[in-house]
């Protein structure tokens, strides 16, 4: 028998049969040798079958070995090992395979290959997807054993979730996140000086400083991967010969931060190997140089030798934030200072304090919680995951957990900031679809089929194979692109646009004379940009960039510290991801002269190119000293150009003074503007702006963002809207002529009124595709979002549509061929997108029906008190004001709320309002004196007395009592008096009422003058000879129809319902039918009436009223069966249907 263990230490056919055999009871061992399936130039022997077993459902599954005669590595023939399995996998026709590559060390790539099916058209076609453990004898390999030996092997599914690196993300963010809050604690203590002179705010933004320090060691994490930082940091027996009283446990001593950590980062991965040395002139603190000498048991030469095997790594990332402002405060946001002075607090002044305890404690500590999980430094696709945790790991712990509280009011700063993580196939979507776009307008001969198949398979398409011109025609043509994410986050499309890329690229070298590490340079300086509004986004961004050039590194040669140990050092991304609020630009002084450059004067222009070459330099600059010096040079230029501009009268002073303010060098800082010309040094624009903005309505926070943004001239702009809007308006703005916007946001737009003005701006472009995706796209996020992709052009009237609202999501679109269709004249009136046969229904519904506001009716909201404790009453409370004063029944009605409306039955639960009403001046009707109903008066300050006391508590979470009745807005005359109502003697009138809110309809009949609250909706005639049709109107609106019409054309609610609002109710068409040809649907109603009064079954009935709809609107029996599933009749049987 072979346990997991066994199989780890001793790996060999024999075991992985044995394992398979113990796991799987149907496992059959059957070895059959695959002969020329490998290129016998490779370093393959000829793959094996072990066996096979026969699962659940039909299912069987495969088991291959094949011996790599290499070192097998993490990274090692990757691509060519998936293909040879492939290939094995065609010949034998099956669904799913566990496919192993090993070497002679024992090493191993346990692979789950699954083939993953789709219906396109009436074929079946599918893709390969491919799950993969790297298994090494020297490793912990701990999600490994425990998946793969608990797996249950009942079926593939149950196999896939084995290698689940969405399960594996969960659980190590769950322990980053308890470490986080245990981290940012007071029981820890951990401080940050700030501003050195005072000890108040040491633990100020603490929350980012310990983000902050995530990132910082994550990144030291995923390198070590690749041998740059050595095991000896991180192992407690060795630091306890390094440090002096190193206890790991410590909570008191600090000293692996400040001795080991911070000399890491800020004096070693920052500093060239031959130049690092300590710090030494007490009048100078470069913050390039060792200190802490006393903390450690070695000598300064020893400490040097400690870290000199550790490469220079440059780009920035652990440039120490310590920094003198102009009037000479020193704010040291990192603390790396040799003053070990105190307040009266016992903190710091100059240093930062972090417990060891932090780092090593065994049940909490973050470094024994590293060690339980394998990384990678490569980023997974969409159709290649290997089990471990990747750089993207980044961005989901920043969007999880970047501020996982805001400090000011304790939410969860993810729900407020709007952000959500862009789940990766989405991202792989919308950058090929992108990539496509802009191929198609520069290359208009090649085919779009041909375009799709280079971006999305992983050979060329048969078109290019031999056609090495074309294939160098669209690289240069890639090459060119200049691509945008307003809103980059932590880089999920920025990295997802770099890695597609590099892969479409890779392809199109047909003599492989790319180098990788050269091409992500290249793309990543003058192709890929970023903003976004928070610093640390930025650095995270610019981290995973990081992370994928340390990728291409090759092995370190440590015998040439002179040359960096053969070690590429880092570019610096200062000006191609930057902090910035996107949305606020900077406007010209003058008007009427601008000629696509912001730049018009000849010195202005010679300052320019100065300041873009200076920036070109920084980006490749290697050194400490290289990079001040350019950015010296850089500060002064930045003030000369802000002189020129403020001289040649284009910008008002204060707009030109924020030029020279902005200083894209600073990690903390965040420019309240952003400028194209000014920050990238581009005039064109992009070619594609991306990206998943944040959504955020305007009015939250006291409508801060409807205050900042109202007058940027936005064209989009609504204060009762979201801020995605504006991102759309600015990204459209930001495009060259025939370029792509390309977002996922929320899909109110498509909708709502607010929207309006945002579906007019897409309409004078040309939008092209457009995906409703419904809820659940984003992991604790209910949002429903749709993808629309905008070409900025005149309007085409082809825009390919998709909803996928009701869908299992799979995010390969390309399954739903027959479902997509085409909106043509699209209006800034809603947008709604249906299918050929859906748009059908809905025309010959159009043609039958007629809109219900077109029925000489009106639809009313209830009663709206704005203080329901003081307002609504009991039938108790209503039996004593009446038996104190008889007058006062005049003004206490029955009222229906929530629970009280259902389909066709009222259920007055003796709730009763207090109508103190505003008065009707259209039919001379005075306001309420509460003074003359002086028992009702008493109780309503009886009321608020109690409130007032806690004996009665609002709900809503009001807090306020006599203020909120006193000086609320919904008031009439005095606060006794609602507020006025316009309508308020319709409430007496027979009528149709209904929740607002709710799954399926809830219309009832009302002819006992019911009042209801803000939760119901009613609806009357404006005559009383329509009366007679309420019934009719009634069968109507509580049928399947109106609720497969407000399903399908109706604004949708939470994805889980529908908004029955009068927006909604009153497009409802309905045939106008003569009162004769009412009378059967009359009747019908009548008997759910008298039925629903017993509490009997009407389903029978129902259907009786469904049937009659139908054949109202003449629909088809195929029609029928889309608008009804469970439709009861044979076809037959509905075509003989009549009316009776």
């Amino acid at each position: 028998m072979s346990n997991i263990t066994n199989l780890i230490n001793e790996f060999n056919n024999q075991n992985i049969s044995l394992f398979f055999e113990n796991k799987i009871t149907s496992f059959k061992p059957e070895k059959e040798i695959f002969i020329n399936t490998v290129n016998k130039e490779t370093p393959y022997s000829d793959p094996v079958k072990i066996g096979y077993a026969e699962l659940k459902n039909h299912e069987e599954l495969l088991v291959f070995t094949c011996e790599y005669n290499k070192k097998l590595t993490e990274r090692s023939a990757k691509k060519q090992q998936f293909e040879i399995a492939k290939k094995v996998l065609k010949e034998d026709f099956k669904d799913g395979a566990i496919f192993i590559f090993y070497d002679a060390q024992g090493n191993f790539r346990f692979s789950f290959i699954r083939r993953n099916y789709g219906e396109k058209g009436n074929k079946k076609y599918s893709t390969w997807k491919r799950y993969t453990y790297y298994v090494s004898p020297s490793e912990t390999n701990k999600t490994f054993k425990e998946r793969i030996d608990k797996c249950s092997y009942n079926n593939l599914d149950s196999i896939q979730e084995a290698f689940s690196v969405e399960k594996l993300t969960k659980e190590f963010y769950n322990e980053l996140f308890a470490w986080y809050q245990w981290a940012i604690s007071d029981e820890v203590g951990i401080t940050f000086p700030n501003d050195t002179n005072t000890s108040e705010d040491d633990r100020i933004k603490l929350e980012e400083q310990i983000i902050r320090l995530i990132t910082r060691l994550l990144f030291v994490w995923f390198i070590k991967q690749k041998k740059l930082v050595p095991n000896t940091l991180f192992d407690t027996d060795k630091l306890s010969k390094i440090l002096k009283d190193f206890n790991g446990n410590d909570k008191i001593n600090g000293n692996y931060y400040n001795a080991i950590l911070q000399n890491l980062f800020f004096a070693t991965l920052n500093k060239e190997v031959n130049e690092r040395e300590f710090a030494k002139l007490k009048s100078r603190d470069i913050k390039t140089r060792y200190r802490y000498e006393k903390m450690f048991n070695l000598s300064q030469n020893q400490i040097i030798e400690l870290f000199k095997p550790i490469p220079f790594l440059n780009g920035g990332l652990f440039e120490c934030l310590d920094k003198e402002d102009i009037n000479s405060v020193k704010y040291f946001l990192d603390g790396f200072s040799r003053n070990p002075t105190k307040a009266a607090n016992g903190n710091f002044r100059h240093r930062a304090f972090i417990p060891n305890a932090v780092f090593f404690d065994e049940d909490k500590g973050i470094i024994p919680l590293l060690k339980r999980y394998n990384f990678t430094v490569e980023e997974n696709a969409p159709n290649e995951v290997q089990v471990a945790l990747d750089p993207e790991l980044l961005g989901k712990v920043f969007e999880n957990l970047l501020g996982a509280f805001n400090p000011e009011t304790k939410e969860t700063a993810r729900k407020q900031s709007g952000s959500f993580y862009t789940p990766r196939e989405i991202v792989e979507y919308m950058v090929t679809e992108s990539l496509a776009t802009y191929l198609t307008n520069y290359l208009p001969k090649i085919s779009k089929t041909t375009i799709q198949q280079l971006l999305q398979e992983e050979e060329l398409p048969t078109e290019l194979k031999e056609n090495y011109a074309l294939c160098k025609q669209i690289s240069n043509t890639l090459r060119k692109i200049k691509i945008l994410d307003p809103a980059c986050g932590s880089g999920a499309f920025p990295m997802g646009i770099l890695n597609k890329l590099v892969h479409t690229l890779e392809k199109l070298d047909h003599k492989k004379e790319e180098n990788i590490h050269n091409l992500k340079l290249h793309l990543i300086e003058e192709c890929i940009y970023g903003i976004d509004i928070q610093t640390i986004a930025v650095q995270i961004s610019k981290l995973r960039f990081f992370i994928s050039l340390v990728v291409e590194q090759d092995a370190m040669d440590i015998s040439k510290p002179e040359n960096n140990y053969n070690v590429l050092t880092l570019p610096n991304l200062e000006t191609k991801f930057v902090a910035a609020n996107t949305l606020i630009g900077i406007q010209r002084k003058k008007a009427g002269d601008f000629v696509g450059t912001l730049f018009t004067d000849p010195q202005i222009e010679t300052t320019k190119q100065q300041l873009i070459k200076i920036r070109k330099q920084h980006y490749y600059a290697k050194t400490v000293g290289a990079k001040k010096r350019l950015r010296e040079q850089d500060a002064i230029l930045r003030n000369k150009l802000t002189k020129l501009l403020q001289d040649n009268n284009d910008y008002a002073p204060e707009d030109a003074k924020q030029f020279s303010q902005w200083n894209p060098y600073d990690q903390n800082a965040t420019s309240p503007f952003f400028d194209t010309e000014w920050m990238f040094g581009l005039q064109e624009g992009f070619d594609v702006v991306i990206g998943n903005p944040p959504y955020i309505q305007m009015q939250k926070d006291g409508g801060k963002l409807a205050n900042l943004y109202a007058n940027q001239n936005y064209t989009t702009y609504q204060r009762t809207g979201d801020v995605y809007a504006l991102f759309y308006e600015a990204g459209i703005n930001l495009l060259k002529t025939q370029g792509n916007i390309n977002f996922i946001t929320s899909n109110k737009w498509m909708r709502a009124k607010y929207g309006k003005s945002l579906r007019e701006l897409f309409i004078k472009n040309n939008p092209v595709i457009l995906i409703d995706l419904g809820a659940d796209v984003f992991e604790n996020a209910t949002v429903d979002t749709n993808i629309i992709i905008v070409k900025k052009e005149p309007n085409q009237n082809n825009c390919l549509a998709l909803d996928l609202a009701e869908e299992r999501k799979t995010y390969n679109f390309q399954i739903y061929e027959d479902k997509w269709s085409t909106l043509t004249d699209l209006t800034n009136e809603s947008w709604i997108i249906l299918s050929k046969s859906k748009q059908n229904i809905k025309q010959k519904i159009i043609n039958v029906g007629t809109p219900l506001k077109d029925w000489d009716i009106q639809i009313h909201y209830g009663i709206k008190t704005a203080f329901n404790e003081a307002f609504i009453i009991d039938k108790f409370t209503k039996e004593d004001l009446i038996n104190q004063d008889s007058k006062s029944i005049e003004i206490i009605k029955p009222i229906l709320r929530k629970k009280s409306i259902s389909r066709y039955k009222i259920n007055h639960d003796g709730e009763y309002l207090i109508n103190a009403h505003n008065g009707l001046k259209s039919k001379n009707i005075e306001p309420i004196d509460i003074q003359t109903f002086k028992p009702i008066k008493k109780h309503i300050d009886s009321v608020l007395s109690n409130i007032e006391k806690g004996i009665i508590t609002r709900k809503g979470g009001h807090k306020d009592s006599n203020k909120g009745f006193f000086e609320r807005s919904d008031r009439g005359l005095t606060a006794y008096n609602l507020r006025n109502c316009a309508y308020l003697d319709k409430f007496e009138f027979p009528k149709i009422m209904w929740k607002q809110t709710s799954i399926e309809q809830t219309f009832v009949l009302d002819e006992k003058g019911f009042y209801t609250d803000v939760s119901g909706q009613f609806l009357t005639f404006n005559s009383k000879n329509g009366n007679s049709s309420l019934k009719y109107l009634l069968a109507i609106l509580n049928s399947k129809f109106t609720l497969y019409y407000m399903n399908n054309f109706a604004i949708k609610f939470g994805g889980k319902g529908v908004r029955w609002i009068p927006a909604e109710i009153e497009k409802i068409p309905i045939p106008k039918i003569s009162l004769d040809a009412q009378i059967p649907f009359r009747e019908k109603v009548e008997q759910i009436l008298s039925l629903k009064k017993e509490n009997k079954d009407i389903s029978t009935l129902e259907q009786e009223i469904d049937l009659m709809v139908y054949k109202l609107f003449n629909f088809s029996y195929q029609e029928l069966l889309i608008i009804d599933t469970e439709f009861p009749l044979t076809e037959a049987e509905y075509n003989n249907y009549k009316i009776a």
